[in-house]
Parts: C-alpha cells; sequence; structure tokens
C-alpha cells in the first residue's frame, strides 16, 4: 500500500470512529414514531396533557388540532379547526382552549369527546395561549401584536386587555408568585404580567440571547429559562430578575421544554434538539440530537419523560419521541 493510500485509509477510518462517536454521544435515543399520512403542513406549540396523557399539537397549515394517545402511541383524531397555534389546558372544566390565529379566535374543545363546543372572539389574530388556574382565565397573545387579551371563558367574551411592550412569543406562569412570564422577541425582554391587575410591572432583559422565542420555568429554582434565536439560552432569577447564566443551543430555536425531574432542557430548532442539563441551578451543555428541518417545537412527557416533537417530510407528518440519557 502506497503513502496515499496509507493516509487515505487512515482518515476514513478516523472519520467512521468520529462518526460513531458522534452518535453514541447523542443525548437522546430515537423511541416511537406517529404517522400522518398525506399530511404536508407544519406545526407550531406543542403541549402535553398529562391527566389524559395526551399529545396536543397545532397542526397551523393542516389547520387541525392533533390529538395523540400516548398509552398507545397513536393518532386519537384530528379536528378541524382552522390555523390551529397554541393549546391552553383547563382540568376542571375539561376543556382545550386553542388559538386559531388568522381566524381571530379560540376554540373551546370538549376534552372528553374532543368535538368543538364554542368559539371566541378576539379583536385580533392570536398566537401563544395560558390557562391561569388561580383565576381560571385565558390569556391570549396579539401575534405579533402589542397586547394580551384576558378572556373569561364563563362569559365566552375578552374582559381585559394588557398592554406590552412589543411583539410576543411564548408565556408560561409561577403559580407560587402569581406571575406570568412573557418573552417579547421584538425588545429582547421578558414582560412580568400580574394577573391580579393584568398589568406588566416588571421588564427583565435576556441578553446574551436575542429574539427570545422559548420560555420555560423551574419552580422549585425559580428559574426562568428563555432561549434566543441567536443560538443562546438564559436562566433568570425570578426573585431577582437578573440573568444568571446562559450557554450556546442551537440556531433558530422555537420551543423549549423543562423536565423537572431530570433537570434537563430541551431546546428545538431547526435539524437539531439541544439539550441542557440544569443540574445544581447551573445550565451545561450535554448535546445535540438530529432531527428535522420542521421540527421546532417540543414537550416532554412527564410520566415517562420522553421528549416529543412534530415535522413534515413534505409527504407526510410526524409525531416522533426521543429517550433521553441518565443524568
Amino acid at each position: 500500500m502506497n503513502i496515499s493510500k496509507m493516509t487515505m485509509t487512515a482518515c476514513l477510518t478516523l472519520s467512521a470512529i468520529a462518526a460513531a462517536g458522534a452518535e453514541e454521544a447523542s443525548p437522546l435515543t430515537p423511541a416511537a414514531t406517529i404517522e400522518i399520512p398525506n399530511s404536508t403542513g407544519k406545526f407550531d406549540f406543542l403541549r402535553i396533557d398529562g391527566k389524559r396523557h395526551r399529545l396536543l399539537a397545532a397542526h397551523e397549515n393542516d389547520g387541525t388540532a392533533d390529538y395523540f394517545d400516548l398509552n398507545t402511541n397513536s393518532l386519537i383524531t384530528r379536528l378541524k379547526l382552522g390555523g390551529a397555534v397554541d393549546t391552553a389546558i383547563d382540568p376542571d372544566s375539561k376543556r382545550y382552549y386553542v388559538s386559531v390565529q388568522e381566524d381571530k379566535r379560540v376554540a373551546v374543545v370538549d376534552a372528553g369527546t374532543l368535538k368543538e363546543v364554542a368559539s371566541i372572539k378576539t379583536p385580533g389574530p392570536t398566537d401563544a395561549i395560558l390557562y391561569v388556574p388561580k383565576s381560571h382565565m385565558i390569556y391570549v397573545t396579539h401575534d405579533n401584536g402589542g397586547h394580551v387579551w384576558v378572556i373569561d371563558p364563563a362569559k365566552a367574551s375578552v374582559v381585559a386587555t394588557i398592554v406590552i411592550p412589543g411583539a410576543p412569543e411564548y408565556m408560561v406562569y409561577d403559580e407560587t408568585a402569581d406571575r406570568i412570564y412573557l418573552n417579547i422577541k421584538s425588545k429582547d425582554v421578558v414582560a412580568v404580567i400580574d394577573p391580579s391587575t393584568n398589568k406588566v410591572i416588571a421588564e427583565w432583559p435576556t441578553a446574551p440571547a436575542t429574539l427570545p422565542h422559548g420560555l420555560a420555568f423551574d419552580a422549585v429554582t425559580h428559574q426562568l429559562f428563555s432561549s434566543g434565536g441567536s443560538g443562546k439560552l438564559v436562566a433568570i432569577d425570578t426573585k431577582t430578575g437578573a440573568v444568571t447564566g446562559s450557554v450556546d443551543i442551537a440556531q433558530k430555536v422555537d420551543q423549549i421544554a423543562f423536565d423537572a425531574a431530570g433537570a434537563r432542557l430541551y431546546c428545538a430548532g431547526a435539524d437539531k434538539m439541544s439539550v441542557i442539563s440544569t443540574a445544581g441551578g447551573k445550565l451545561k451543555a450535554l448535546g445535540d440530537a438530529n432531527t428535522a428541518a420542521t421540527a421546532k417545537n417540543v414537550a416532554v412527557d412527564p410520566a415517562t419523560h420522553a421528549v416529543w416533537t412534530t415535522y413534515t417530510d413534505g409527504k407526510s407528518s410526524y409525531a416522533k419521541s426521543w429517550t433521553p440519557g441518565k443524568p
């Protein structure tokens, strides 16, 4: 064997070893996949109904809310609603509230029958939606606008309008402090909303995370996690509003999910899912898993710790899960 052949063989061998090592180092192992044939539309936010052990997928471009049974890993039904973008869950009234963006409304769905039972009009197109159990009110953002609308489901109408400092993204609720945290992507801040007054009471900068989209909350450590489209994730102390740490993640992350039991964050971007450890109150990158170009949403099953995302390949759509490695 001449030198050039030996060199080429050595390079190929090293490449194979490197590829195998990278595969072994992936923090997630592919698991169940559920196919929706003849479906090409993109999804928006994912949610988990832990009580009924379901995955709730807002299938925006297909104009459906897709419901999956996580006990059998199967599709239950696709409910035609229009451009669904997010779902809020009220476990007490057994209702799902689905924001239907271009129709400027919130669809009320019976969680038992999975049928639409009412529709609540909003002043403009909707986006992220949240149910606050303390007040039994629904909060829904004005897509790329400057408002959050407060809906009383008993009255089936908007009862208050909150002026916010810029274009909104995702919201989470802090039950202990009775606060809503909302990413403002056009201003690189988290807006803090007091539901008792329906006013913004603080703005917390997210730098070095810019264009903040994904948001998650650890109620035990009082840490808020905000992911920027710029490829940075930050931790914010909700007692002070100060950034306490940052870490690199995949670019253009849209949604993130937190698994409290595993002390891990899952950050879904185009083609990549970044996995971040939050153990000990510190952010540590555990690696990226290969996903799909349109798999920019994520939800974690609290019962099994399976990590779910949804995507399309242009012919079919899929709900796919991964099993995380041991902490």
